[in-house]
């Protein structure tokens, strides 16, 4: 009996199910979600602290960089007019460059706008000037006056009255022929005057062609015009020239709008505006480093008292010793980040600057304490004032 023939065709298999189902998808999402959210808290935090070194970098070399400035423009200070003391600290300053700045100004751009009547009203020879503001509580502004290194810085003595477009002088070694120095005209006070006599600011003339034999010296009139000046007729055969250079620098410098260090040309600004120094500069404040003595020791003292700019700038014999006992200045200076932070990073308040009676420390409001600060301190010598005798 034969045996049945088994079919060699296999039996459908069961069918399989392809792709996630709805919970493995739901997993997979889940487990995607934890992790984003870990890489973008880490790139957050990573960019968060990235932002705050920056910040604090710039604040830095803000501040490194004003300083430098103000170290560059208060070494020199009193260069061209220190050699002659008695006769230029404290003389009022007599100057209009047409088109320009006049001395005294009529105004001043923010954030000098005050300084006018804080000083007294009269802008006169200083290598330096603190104007502290009156309520205590803005920054100071420094009145720093230079000559630009001429051939000699050693007063010329006048053999004769000055003509309406003249000078009368000994020599005129010190002046380069071609013009366009700037020179300081003062004359000796009386030995019974408290007062010094007012200064003058004038230029050489484009035709002075050198040193001549007879000591005269064209004057080409660029800052001094007519009108209710002091002329220059109306100095004596007893004043004295002085050789500033091409380019004296008669500066202002203050804290601004929007936390900047500013500067303004007293010779050659404008009312319009002012010169950008550094920026994130939030105060500063200056303090004088005085040698009454003239002995090497340094007393700091307050820009205030006896010392306070509108008594430094009264026009006295008396205020310009005092000038000449200034040494050096100490300058504390608050600078701070652009970047804010979400929560307060700074104490309620900042590190004193200076020590003892003269110490200032800021207070910061809540949304003050979400920047980040730095105090600064650097003390600069007037190395003009320091070669000379009281």
């Amino acid at each position: 009996m034969k045996k049945p023939l088994k079919s060699s065709i296999a039996p459908l298999s069961p069918s399989f199910q392809h792709g996630l189902s709805l919970i493995e998808l739901m997993v997979a999402l889940v487990i995607g979600l934890v992790v984003s959210l870990a890489i973008f808290s880490v790139i957050s935090i990573s960019e968060a602290r990235k932002r705050n070194t920056t910040g604090a970098n710039d604040m830095n070399q803000s501040g490194a960089f004003a300083l430098y400035q103000l170290d560059q423009a208060i070494r020199s200070a009193g260069t061209g007019f220190s050699q002659e003391y008695t006769l230029t600290f404290g003389c009022a300053i007599n100057a209009k460059n047409s088109g320009k700045a006049v001395i005294p100004p009529a105004t001043l751009p923010t954030p000098f706008s005050s300084l006018t009547a804080n000083i007294g009203g009269s802008y006169r020879m200083a290598p330096v000037i603190i104007s502290q503001d009156p309520n205590g509580k803005l920054s100071d502004t420094l009145i720093v006056m230079a000559g630009a290194a001429g051939y000699g810085e050693m007063p010329i003595e006048s053999t004769s009255v000055p003509s309406a477009t003249q000078l009368h002088l000994l020599n005129t070694l010190s002046f380069a022929a071609g013009g366009g120095q700037q020179l300081l005209v003062a004359d000796r006070p009386s030995q019974s005057a408290g007062s010094l006599p007012a200064c003058l600011i004038e230029s050489v003339d484009s035709t002075y062609a050198g040193p001549p034999s007879t000591g005269v010296l064209p004057l080409g009139g660029k800052f001094y015009t007519a009108g209710t000046d002091k002329t220059l007729t109306s100095y004596s055969s007893n004043s004295v020239a002085l050789n500033l250079g091409v380019n004296p620098s008669f500066q202002l410098y203050g804290v601004g709008p929007n936390n900047s260090l500013v500067a303004f040309d007293l010779l050659n600004g404008t009312a319009a505006g002012t010169d950008l120094i550094a920026d994130g500069v939030v105060e500063m404040h200056a303090i004088y480093g005085v040698d009454k003595a003239n002995n090497g020791t340094i007393a700091w003292t307050a820009p205030s008292g006896s010392y306070a700019a509108s008594v430094l700038l009264d026009g006295s014999v008396n205020a310009g010793k005092l000038i000449a006992s200034i040494k050096s200045i100490r300058i504390g200076m608050i600078t701070r980040s652009a970047v804010e932070d979400k929560n307060s990073v700074s104490p309620a308040t900042l590190p004193a600057m200076f020590e003892g009676t003269l110490s200032y420390a800021k207070t910061l409001s809540d949304a003050e304490r979400k920047f980040r600060y730095r105090v600064l301190d650097a003390t600069i010598p007037l190395r003009n004032a320091l070669a000379i005798s009281n």
